[in-house]
Parts: C-alpha cells; sequence; structure tokens
C-alpha cells in the first residue's frame, strides 16, 4: 500500500482477518461499512469495547458511543462479546432463566439502530482468534508506516486500579475508562482528579476537550484526563478517563434487569436462544436504545 497520506483502515482489516483465518461472509461483512482514515503523522487509536452483554442494554450503548466523542479522536471500536465459558463462570452464583449464547449477544449488537456502522464493528468470531488478529493489524499497518495503538475500554465499575490493564481477555498496553453510563465518585480525589493507579504517574488533563463548547447542545460536558506508565520500560503504556462532569445516569442493574424479564416471560436458556434477532430486540426494546 505504501506510505500514503492516508490509508484505509477497512483495508487493513480484512488482511488481518485474512491472517487470523477468518475468511467467511459473516466476519467479513461486519467491517464493510468502516470508513477510518490511518493517518500517518498522529496515533491511530483503536478502542476495545469488550464485556458480557448479557443482554446488551441502553448503558452500555451510552458507554459505546462515548469513546466516539472527539476528545478521544479513535478511529474505531470493536465489540467483543464474551466467551459463553466465561459468562457461566460468572454467573454461576446467580439463579438461572437468563443466558444468551455470545452469537446471539454478537447479533442484538449488530441489530441496534443508533450504533454508527461507519466507526464500530462487531467481533462475531471467538476470543481464540482476537490476539493474532490484534498482531497482525498492529504489524500489517506498521510496515506501511502506520502508528496503530490498542486500548480496552470500560466502565468504572471494571477498574482495578491496582493492575488497571489486566482486563479479559487480553491485556493491552492502554485503556479507557468512562463514566457515562456509571459514575463512581470514590475513584476521583477532593482535587477532582481520578486517583492514581499503580504503575502509572499523575493523571493530567487533556490540552484537547473539556469545555461547552466543545460539546453538542444538552450533552454533559466532559473531561479528558491522561496519564504515563511509569518504571517498567514500556513507553506505551498510557491511561485515560473519560469524566462526564455532568452525569447523566443510565446505569442499569443486569442482573435486576435478567430477573425481571425472566419473571415476565416464560423461557428457558435453548427457548430464549432460539428467538429471532428481531425477537429478542423486540424482547429488549425498554433497555435498548431506541430512546437516543
Amino acid at each position: 500500500m505504501g506510505s500514503n497520506p492516508g490509508a484505509s483502515l477497512r483495508d487493513y482489516l480484512r488482511r488481518a482477518y485474512e491472517e487470523a483465518h477468518l475468511t467467511s461472509e459473516a466476519d467479513l461483512s461486519t467491517i464493510q461499512q468502516l470508513t477510518g482514515v490511518l493517518e500517518p503523522d498522529r496515533e491511530n487509536l483503536l478502542l476495545v469495547y469488550g464485556g458480557s452483554f448479557n443482554p446488551p442494554h441502553r448503558g452500555h450503548i451510552d458507554a459505546l458511543l462515548s469513546g466516539l466523542r472527539p476528545e478521544v479522536a479513535a478511529i474505531a471500536i470493536v465489540i467483543l462479546p464474551s466467551e459463553d465459558f466465561q459468562l457461566r463462570h460468572k454467573m454461576s452464583s446467580q439463579a438461572p432463566g437468563f443466558f444468551l449464547h455470545r452469537k446471539r449477544r454478537a447479533d442484538i449488537w449488530g441489530a441496534i439502530r443508533s450504533i454508527p456502522r461507519d466507526r464500530v464493528w462487531v467481533w462475531t468470531s471467538t476470543w481464540y482468534p482476537f490476539k493474532p488478529f490484534m498482531e497482525a493489524l498492529v504489524r500489517l499497518t506498521k510496515a506501511d508506516g502506520f502508528k496503530l495503538v490498542l486500548s480496552n475500554m470500560i466502565g468504572p465499575d471494571n477498574l482495578k486500579p491496582e493492575c488497571p490493564l489486566a482486563n479479559p481477555p487480553y491485556e493491552l498496553p492502554r485503556i479507557l475508562v468512562t463514566n457515562r453510563a456509571r459514575h463512581i465518585p470514590t475513584k476521583f480525589g477532593t482535587n477532582g482528579k481520578p486517583f492514581t493507579w499503580a504503575g502509572f504517574g499523575e493523571w493530567c488533563r487533556s490540552p484537547y476537550g473539556g469545555t461547552d463548547d466543545d460539546n453538542k447542545p444538552g450533552q454533559p460536558r466532559v473531561i479528558l484526563w491522561m496519564c504515563v506508565g511509569m518504571g517498567d520500560g514500556n513507553a506505551e503504556k498510557r491511561g485515560y478517563y473519560l469524566q462526564y462532569v455532568r452525569t447523566v445516569d443510565t446505569d442499569i442493574n443486569s442482573t435486576s434487569l435478567r430477573h425481571a424479564l425472566v419473571q415476565r416471560h416464560v423461557f428457558n436458556e435453548i427457548s430464549l436462544n432460539q428467538l429471532s434477532t428481531k425477537d429478542l430486540t423486540i424482547l429488549l426494546a425498554p433497555m435498548l436504545l431506541d430512546n437516543h
């Protein structure tokens, strides 16, 4: 491809998919609408938004969309639903009843109309080829003079300040925390900054963003905090905290949501996962998004 002023992210994604032996129409169709352009004179940030998503709901969507803020400047976001075995382990102490298989969770994400397909795609395969895919993507873009950096994106409830980068399924050198859907005041000190993470320096405010003029009318003001890894020689380590100063609480208790769905509808794991994607989105409509 050569060192062009810019190059299509989608082209590199396709090549990385092929290296990871993901060549089916189901795999490749998810990236067809992406329009991101890699730029040679800057870092190109790709966010990985992983989670159980059992089921996806409005809080997940609000968090996802916050990653598209201009302050973050991500070229794209990939949604990475957890594996069934990981979800079963997570839910082992909860009452059975509402369990969506990974493929169905991916199907629901793919059907949500408020998600911009030119900047977001859903990983429809398992976790296992995701690592070789990422490695191939970074290598291919680097060979043509582009710097692509990958960062996990999480909510503050999943943050572990003692080991902030340890986020399943794969630890990446960067992580973005967004409080768009869930604000936890104890993550911040009396000086208004997030508390310092283990292995990272002090937080500083991004020079871009944080003013009301940068926000759409009616949208809450945001600040992007940044910190740099210290002491282990990894110059790529970064932390980001996207703080919505005036939070709009869309926090949803997933356990209560599942319990309410089971109470209102008679189904088990088999019958639930046999529903069509359309029927699932109708079932979940009250807690999904068409409110945006």
